[in-house]
């Protein structure tokens, strides 16, 4: 009897051994070549990227924002304008309405001015948000799948990074509520690959110009802050490396060539605008709350900061959950800080001092006295609590490098296995519990009865520039049209050049 029993235990210890090694190898370690290995991993990013996509339809209610509340509806008359200017064969340059203290729409800096705007010649306004939002989000996924391939990330690893990056608190409940040229906000994971790489020693011209059409498709979907948090991140990036300033000089300095279309208008129109600024966080206590908390709706209103409770949660969501600063904590510092010399990696220090300076900024009023300083764009920085995601999504990407080494150092364990399976699980559930607390219909039935003002009055200061306003904007694009065919002709020029070397 006992002979016939120890045969199929052994059977059973070898089957189940097998199929931990082959788990942990497909789930834990890079994608190899094999047929399995390569048919998992496409299944898995296929239903992360599928998953995505539901996700931001189903917090948007699909388009259907049948109450207008807080900014949505301002972007719903700004794309009804670019609609009704494709259909008539005209350039919008006034509106019907008075946002930001003008009618003069192509100087506004937050209109969405991408080429899918002419979508909206075959869809409705409401049919175009799910359509932009779903290839804006397709965009970022691909910056994603770059890093993945780049750093050799596991599928676990991947999810862990994919999870926060495109469901945290701050992108969330800032597009849940109207702030639609957050929609940048995707393009961050293109910027996040170009600061490892300039980190890691690519310091070329060419690297530079990377940077330029990153910062040039976060301006044509309206991302003026976005533009700005990465000017800042940058920018103090060189002053701790003075060898990143040529690549940083030129790809900025192409990406403002690049949107002169955007710039000179803008800053003609406001050039006498100030905004009154308002906060950051106010206190440790909300900083922790913004990380960790999932906020009822009852209480998204009422919990207002700054002098005069302006500025309401989204203001301070950032939403990441325990897991997720967990994570950035154990393998993005504490690990980073110990095993750096054992592991011979690269511990990225000089990421270190722009991500404390710019969440030092965050907190407080310390970044009010920066705006006072007469620098372009500084003073749009009204909330600074809102700096803190640059900082948060860089060492979201230290944080999963550091992971994956772990993963391809540890050998295949079922707890191991089975522990960061549930953690991916209750990550996931979190991040879907704060994202359905936000979604639009649920704000449009809670807000219903309320009505919310949104058109402001025109202002003197843009009254006064109106005479000089259209030509502003007609030398603009052709400067910006120049730039660009200049820079795609010197880029084949070169091209070929190499190519001819080469040969």
């Amino acid at each position: 009897m006992n002979a016939s029993i120890n045969p199929l235990k052994e059977k059973f210890r070898t089957f189940q051994g097998n199929l931990k090694n082959k788990l942990f190898e497909l789930l834990f370690r890079p994608s190899s070549e094999t047929l399995v290995s390569k048919t998992v991993n496409y299944l898995v990013l296929c239903m992360a990227y599928l998953g995505g996509v539901f996700h931001w339809a189903w917090l948007i209610n699909y388009g259907r924002v049948h109450v207008k509340y807080f900014d949505w509806q301002k972007f719903f008359d700004y794309y009804g304008v670019i609609q009704k200017a494709l259909f008539e064969k005209s350039i919008p340059y006034f509106m019907p309405y008075s946002y930001k203290g003008t009618n003069q729409f192509l100087a506004i800096p937050e209109t969405d001015l991408s080429p899918t705007i002419f979508l909206l010649k075959f869809l409705s306004v409401e049919e175009f948000f799910l359509a932009q939002i779903i290839i804006v989000y397709s965009l970022g996924f691909t910056g994603c799948l770059w890093l993945k391939q780049r750093y050799q990330w596991s599928l676990v690893t991947f999810l862990f990074f994919l999870l926060p990056f495109s469901m945290n608190g701050h992108i969330v409940s800032h597009i849940a509520i109207g702030h639609w040229p957050w929609i940048s906000y995707f393009l961050l994971s293109f910027f996040l690959l170009w600061v490892f790489r300039l980190v890691e020693g690519d310091r070329s011209s060419m690297h530079g110009a990377r940077l330029s059409w990153v910062l040039f498709g976060i301006l044509l979907l309206g991302g003026v802050h976005t533009f700005v948090w990465c000017l800042l991140f940058v920018f103090l990036l060189c002053l701790f490396q003075k060898q990143y300033w040529k690549p940083v000089l030129i790809g900025v300095a192409l990406a403002i060539m690049f949107s002169s279309y955007r710039m000179i208008p803008t800053a003609i129109t406001y050039f006498a605008y100030k905004n009154n600024f308002v906060s950051g966080f106010p206190s440790i206590s909300v900083f922790w709350q913004a990380l960790t908390s999932v906020k009822g709706q009852e209480n998204m209103l009422t919990l207002g900061f700054g002098p005069n409770g302006e500025a309401p949660w989204w203001e301070v969501d950032h939403y990441i959950g325990i897991i997720g600063l967990a994570a950035l904590a154990y393998f993005g510092v504490f690990l980073r800080l110990t095993k750096q010399k054992e592991w011979g990696l690269d511990g990225y220090r000089v990421l270190n001092g722009p991500m404390l300076i710019l969440t030092i900024f965050s907190l407080g009023s310390l970044f009010k006295l920066f705006t006072l300083i007469p620098i372009p764009f500084i003073s749009i920085e009204r909330v600074s609590s809102r700096f803190i995601i640059i900082p948060i999504l860089i060492l979201l990407v230290i944080s999963c490098i550091w992971m994956q080494h772990m993963f391809n150092r540890l050998s295949p364990r079922w707890t191991l296995i089975l522990g960061f399976l549930a953690g991916l699980f209750v990550h996931g559930f979190m991040f879907v519990e704060h994202s359905a607390i936000w979604q639009v219909k649920v704000w449009g039935d809670t807000l219903s009865d309320v009505i919310i003002p949104m058109y402001d009055t025109a202002s003197s200061w843009a009254k006064s520039v109106e005479w000089l306003y259209v030509p502003a904007v007609q030398i603009s694009y052709l400067i910006s049209l120049f730039a660009l065919m200049a820079f795609l002709a010197g880029y084949v020029y070169f091209y070929k050049k190499n190519r001819e070397k080469e040969a």
